[in-house]
């Protein structure tokens, strides 16, 4: 492409934000297809039905994204809410001498209890619906 062809080409194309939704052209283009001569009914009402098709496919899909992102943020929401003050854990490995760990922070002025413990994340399921459960084992 020679640089007389990528000027003229760069006048032409207008700036993405300065046009509409759609320009003239998209709009005829549309326009053919969904209005119809009379021989051409059958493709009239093709045309018709894909529109219905696309735009029912498109709500779906946006009513079962929202119904999962509620989903999702209620879930987190009662998964997070169960938590304590202060959790203390190592940054590698395992907690071994946690009793040692645990008697130094009840020293602390102002800690009323603390205790080890194992958590984990569970789905508990009972009759038609299901919930987010945190499961923890205190010692």
């Amino acid at each position: 492409m020679t640089a007389d062809t990528q000027a003229s080409l760069g006048e032409r194309l207008e700036a993405p934000g300065k046009t509409g939704a759609f320009s003239a052209f998209e709009w005829m283009l549309a326009g053919r297809y969904l209005r119809s001569k009379r021989r051409e009914t059958f493709i009239s009402v093709i045309s018709g039905f894909s529109f219905v098709g696309i735009m029912l496919g498109v709500a779906t899909l946006i009513i079962v994204m929202a119904v999962m992102n509620g989903f999702r943020a209620e879930l987190l929401d009662r998964i997070l809410g169960l938590n304590g003050h202060l959790i203390v854990s190592p940054v590698d490995g395992e907690l071994t001498d946690y009793a040692a760990v645990a008697d130094r922070i009840n020293g602390v002025e102002g800690v009323k209890l603390a205790v080890p413990l194992v958590e984990g994340q569970a789905l508990v399921s009972s009759g038609p619906g299901g919930s987010g459960a945190l499961v923890r084992g205190v010692r």
